[in-house]
C-alpha cells in the first residue's frame, strides 16, 4: 500500500477492486451529477473557473462579456446562474467523491474552495487537480485536507515533475494524460509514494492495460462501461 502524504485523505484511490473511475465532467451540471452516480463513477470531475470573484462549473471556455461558452465544436448559451460548489457538494455529500480541476484563480480559487467547503456544511470527500500547480499550493495553505494531483499534459511537465517531486510532500499524485504513461513510469511514481489518475480514457482496451499496470484512477466519460469491463479481470 502507497504511503499517505501529508493532507491527504483516505479517498477511494484506488478502489479495492482495481482503479477508481472518474467521471470526466460529471460534476459540471446537476443532470451530468445525477448520470454520473448513477453509472457508478467514485469520483464527479468538475472544470472550475473563477469569474468575476465566484466558481463557475463549466468544461467550455467563455468568451465574455458576450453570454457564451464554447468547444472546440460548439457554441452554446451560457447559463444565467452556473452551477457551483457549494451546490456540488451538497448534491454529492454521502453518495460519491469530487476531484476538482482548477483552471485559474490562483490564491482566489483556493479561498473559493474553502468558503465552498465551510458553507456546505456537508461530509464531502475532495481531491484537487491543476495544471498550475501555484493554484494548489494555494489550496495547500488554506484546505490541506483537500489531496492533490498535479496535472501533467506534456512529456516536459512529466519530467519537471519527476525531477522536484523528492522535495515536493505536498502532492498526493499526478494527474496524467495516459498517452504519457507506461507501465515503467505507473511503478516510478508509485515508488516515490505517489498516486497516478490517467486521463482521458474511454477505450476499455487501454482501460484494461491501465489496470494491470497498477493505475489508481482513470478519468472516462464511459463509467459504466469501463466499470464491467474492468470487472471482468
Amino acid at each position: 500500500m502507497l504511503e499517505t502524504r501529508p493532507g491527504e485523505l483516505p479517498i477511494p484511490i484506488p478502489r479495492d477492486d482495481g482503479p477508481a473511475l472518474i467521471a470526466h465532467a460529471g460534476g459540471n451540471t446537476v443532470r451530468r451529477v445525477a448520470d454520473a452516480i448513477q453509472a457508478g463513477a467514485d469520483f464527479l470531475e468538475v472544470d472550475l473557473w473563477v469569474h468575476r470573484g465566484r466558481f463557475e462549473a463549466r468544461h467550455e471556455r467563455a468568451i465574455y462579456p458576450l453570454p457564451f461558452w464554447f468547444e472546440r465544436w460548439y457554441l452554446r448559451w451560457a447559463p444565467r446562474r452556473p452551477f457551483g460548489l457549494k451546490e456540488l457538494f451538497v448534491e454529492t455529500a454521502g453518495r460519491t467523491n469530487v476531484f476538482l480541476d482548477l483552471k485559474n484563480g490562483s490564491d482566489t480559487a483556493a479561498r473559493l474552495l474553502r468558503r465552498s467547503l465551510d458553507e456546505a456544511h456537508a461530509r464531502v470527500q475532495v481531491a484537487a487537480s491543476s495544471q498550475l500547480w501555484y493554484v494548489l499550493r494555494q489550496v495547500n495553505k488554506l484546505a490541506p485536507e483537500v489531496a492533490l494531483f498535479y496535472s501533467v499534459d506534456v512529456q516536459a511537465k512529466l519530467d519537471l515533475f519527476l525531477s522536484v517531486s523528492d522535495r515536493d510532500v505536498q502532492p498526493a499524485g499526478v494527474s496524467c494524460r495516459d498517452s504519457l504513461l507506461s507501465k515503467e513510469k505507473v511503478v516510478m511514481l508509485h515508488d516515490r509514494g505517489l498516486r497516478v489518475v490517467a486521463w482521458t480514457v474511454d477505450d476499455p482496451d487501454r482501460a484494461e492495460q491501465l489496470a494491470s499496470w497498477g493505475v489508481d484512477g482513470i478519468t472516462t466519460h464511459r463509467v459504466a462501461e469501463l466499470r464491467e469491463r474492468l470487472a471482468r479481470r
